[in-house]
């Protein structure tokens, strides 16, 4: 029997969410609907859970370690200290290359910190792979979705903070 790739399962599984609660998706219109309880929450989720700026200085880049995962290269650097729940953070790179270039960038000082999700899971996948419930969502409260989605103590890097030349 073939193997069918999460991805497909994935996006079956949003087309049938979208197909019996067809009001959650984007709208056909031009714009997005402004009552559209999906697009509702995840403006708030930004307002809600902004990621969380760690400086350079506060990695323990002299213990970071690489490994392979499913075709990815995860770049682990511990913290430190601790930073509330936070013990760690974790970059993807799909090529090697990409991987030790943002360690270069990041012990020469090209990057000055990281900003990482406070979750667990990322938000869209779990949404869409796990189901997260519909009533999270329509609810859109902080503590049904921080329940959800979870905390991290190894939390993805999000994005690159005060990047030099």
């Amino acid at each position: 029997m073939p193997q069918i790739p999460g991805r497909l399962i994935a996006c079956l599984a949003l087309i049938a969410a979208l197909l019996a609660e067809p009001h959650v998706g984007i709208s056909a219109s031009s714009g997005a609907n402004e009552e559209d309880p999906l697009a509702e929450c995840a403006k708030k989720m930004e307002k809600m859970f902004s990621t969380v700026s760690i400086p350079v200085q506060e990695l323990a880049l002299d213990r970071l370690k690489v490994r392979l995962v499913q075709q990815q290269y995860i770049v682990a650097i511990p913290l430190k200290a601790p930073r509330g729940e936070i013990r760690s953070v974790q970059w993807a790179a799909k090529e090697p290359a990409v991987a030790l270039e943002f360690i270069r960038l990041l012990r020469t000082g090209k990057i000055g910190a990281v900003g990482v999700w406070p979750f667990l899971h990322n938000p869209g996948e779990i949404y869409i792979s796990r189901g997260v419930p519909l009533e999270a969502i329509k609810r859109c409260q902080k503590e049904q979705l921080q329940e959800a989605f979870g905390k991290c103590t190894d939390c993805d890097v999000a994005e690159w903070l005060n990047v030099k030349p």
